[in-house]
């Protein structure tokens, strides 16, 4: 019975964690979205072994899994790659970089986030990526880009949401996300019940979930979430809080 992609791909996230636990050594696997998180999660229980993530810099949404013995320590393999285009003739963004990697074959697990600057991107690669993009990476629509791997990780400035103050009956899920969204709570209810959201990256379909300060929710189609503050309860038993809400882009 042939696979599909979902599930190859957890067949060998389990064979990456299976490794791990057989050869009692760091075993990485290729780049995983937010929402396949959890199957690196469950291969790595399955195991018997933990799983950490990097994606290179905080804010990272694609990151490769780690599968490792509690004693041991996680091994990440990504390379920094840097491209630069001239600004003043040209204007590229994340779109455009995106699809002229993905014109050169190059398969969208072997790289994680691309983060777009007015004459530069950064690209968080697999080892083996590195060594073919500065020779086959050099046209971005109508950018000729210069391409290099970075010796340290580049200064990566975290975006900057919106702030929004709010008091809500408690924080609940669906109760935050109505609030951060603008929504009624049925509706964020449904969209959460859709499978459309994600806590810290990883899916949340709960509407009953508690939240705590820090947390991150993305929601599909709409963008991010961050519960940055909670306040103590009003005389009328709510709780102030803040979020900064990511538009997507």
């Amino acid at each position: 019975m042939r696979l599909d992609g979902q599930e190859q791909l957890a067949l060998r996230l389990h064979q990456a964690a299976e490794r791990a636990d057989k050869l009692s050594r760091p075993i990485t696997a290729r780049f995983l979205t937010g929402a396949e998180r959890s199957l690196a999660i469950h291969a790595a229980r399955e195991a018997g072994v933990s799983v950490a993530f990097d994606g290179g810099w905080p804010e990272a949404e694609r990151v490769q899994p780690c599968f490792y013995h509690a004693d041991e320590e996680p091994l990440f393999t990504g390379v920094w790659m840097e491209a630069r285009w001239n600004a003043k003739f040209v204007t590229v963004d994340h779109r455009a970089l995106l699809g002229s990697l993905m014109a050169l074959g190059m398969d969208r697990a072997f790289f994680g986030d691309i983060i777009a600057q007015e004459d530069r991107a950064y690209l968080y690669v697999l080892p083996e990526m590195a060594a073919r993009l500065p020779m086959e990476w050099n046209q971005a629509g109508r950018a000729t880009l210069t391409v290099k791997e970075l010796d340290a990780p580049p200064a990566i400035e975290p975006p900057k949401g919106s702030l929004l103050k709010d008091t809500v009956a408690s924080l609940r899920l669906d109760s935050v996300l109505a609030s951060g969204m603008k929504l009624s709570r049925a509706r964020a209810a449904e969209i959460i019940r859709q499978g459309s959201v994600m806590v810290d990256h990883l899916p949340e379909e709960r509407v009953d979930r508690l939240l705590a300060a820090g947390q991150l929710l993305s929601i599909r189609g709409f963008g991010r979430v961050r519960l940055v503050e909670v306040g103590s309860p009003t005389r009328k038993d709510r709780l102030p809080i803040v979020l900064e809400v990511f538009a997507k882009t």
